[in-house]
């Protein structure tokens, strides 16, 4: 009977954070219909909440995104220049790219190289080197400010960069298919003259699925579909509480011992960013 029961307080528990998942995902769907310019997980610097939302596909179809955000989403996604994300998918969104993807083969050709000053892989890392220190020192305090100031500040150097690969006659191998990606990119890498709110990376979102990559190749996946939705929801509630700086086991704890006493929670009353949350949780 005690097996039962705690089998049965388990179930419950499980069906409590699915649907606290649910809710945040709603707030995000709102935000979406909005159609404020966010990444799925919505940029720190001006978004109203802070939100982190793993869906489980089998695929990496470009149909998942489609699902996820519909195809009438026209805001902004930041993606790192997948070819299934696209307008063929999302024909209203406006897609940005990361600046530090299309860096990363440059960088990684320099560190083969014998004699590295006259490369001019070296110079590609040195130009790009000088867009990123520029955007980090804007300064500003809305999204026009920001978008000013790099059309400004930041514009002139990423002209120089994509002037200087342009110019390279006839590059090859490793060179060429780094040049041809940057190329490609770069009308998804100048949207943040037009949009403020979209940032020159994807870091942000590649910080917060680390714990799952590194998750996953430890447990090597998930033994079932049921399991990997299973883990796509704890996964959004974990995450998501962390980027709004809470405690993550004095939440969840917060949230069973309440479910116990309740099982009618005002599950909005729970969420990540509630100040009276933020009071108890709060690190």
């Amino acid at each position: 009977m005690a097996q039962a029961q705690q089998s049965k307080n388990l179930e419950e528990a499980l069906q409590v954070i699915q649907q606290l998942s649910e809710v945040i995902q709603q707030q995000n769907e709102l935000i979406n219909q909005l159609k404020v310019a966010r990444q799925l997980q919505h940029h720190r610097q001006f978004a109203k909440h802070q939100i982190a939302y793993f869906h489980y596909a089998p695929t990496r179809s470009g149909k998942v995104i489609s699902d996820v955000l519909t195809p009438d989403y026209a805001g902004a996604v930041m993606c790192d220049g997948y070819h299934g994300y696209g307008q063929e998918q999302l024909p209203k969104a406006t897609f940005g790219s990361c600046l530090i993807h299309i860096r990363r083969p440059f960088i990684e050709l320099v560190k083969g190289l014998t004699l590295k000053n006259n490369a001019q892989a070296t110079q590609t890392v040195k130009l790009l080197s000088r867009v990123f220190h520029k955007e980090n020192n804007l300064r500003y305090k809305t999204t026009a400010e920001k978008k000013a100031q790099r059309q400004k500040q930041v514009k002139p150097l990423l002209d120089t960069f994509y002037n200087f690969i342009e110019g390279i006659a006839y590059p090859m191998h490793k060179l060429k298919d780094a040049v041809k990606k940057a190329l490609n990119l770069k009308a998804r890498v100048y949207q943040i003259f037009k949009i403020g709110e979209l940032p020159l990376s994807n870091n942000s979102v590649e910080q917060s699925i680390r714990p799952s990559t590194i998750i996953r190749k430890n447990s090597l996946f998930a033994k079932s579909t049921a399991g990997a939705e299973a883990n796509a929801i704890f996964y959004t509630i974990v995450q998501t509480a962390k980027l709004n700086n809470l405690d993550v086991f004095k939440y969840l704890k917060l949230i069973f011992e309440d479910y116990t006493r309740s099982q009618n929670l005002d599950l909005k009353a729970y969420l990540p960013w509630n100040p009276t949350i933020q009071q108890i949780c709060g690190k």
